[in-house]
């Protein structure tokens, strides 16, 4: 599902490999389709569950497509990312990571172990109302998974 090869894009116009942003216990990739939500809305959402996930030595990042440029690097979304301290906002630049891409007002979660093997995926449409329980249990799944 993840090409963990793929470049990504910071705000700073740095190139990422997938690997070079992950953790001692792995990542989780949170991919998402156009016509979602917008960067800072996802770290401000978010960011209790990912510092508690940061804590077990797993990162979370938040890819975007290419078109998505002015919804990741618009000022609020990299003063968000630099306010956490570390860069969680990317663009895939060239539309590799997926190798089926997110589609529109959807998220697509993966968990990659410290190896980088998939481990987890959860696949949401933020149509549903219940879109933020589901990823917040995903995140808490991979929690329990890494605890026993």
């Amino acid at each position: 599902m993840i090409d963990p090869g793929a470049a990504l894009l910071s705000y700073d116009h740095a190139c990422r490999l997938v690997r070079d942003v992950s953790g001692d216990h792995g990542l989780i990739v949170i991919g998402v389709g156009t016509a979602g939500e917008r960067g800072f809305q996802m770290l401000y959402r978010f960011a209790e569950v990912c510092d508690r996930l940061e804590a077990h030595g797993i990162n979370v990042i938040f890819v975007y497509p290419k078109a998505s440029a002015r919804h990741v690097f618009d000022a609020m979304s990299v003063r968000g990312s630099r306010y956490r301290g570390k860069t969680c906002l990317f663009l895939d630049g060239d539309g590799r990571i997926f190798r089926k891409p997110v589609q529109p007002r959807a998220l697509c979660a993966v968990y990659l172990d410290a190896e980088m093997r998939q481990s987890g995926t959860a696949d949401l449409t933020l149509d549903s109302e219940t879109w933020d329980e589901q990823l917040r249990s995903f995140f808490s799944d991979v929690v329990g998974r890494r605890l026993h």
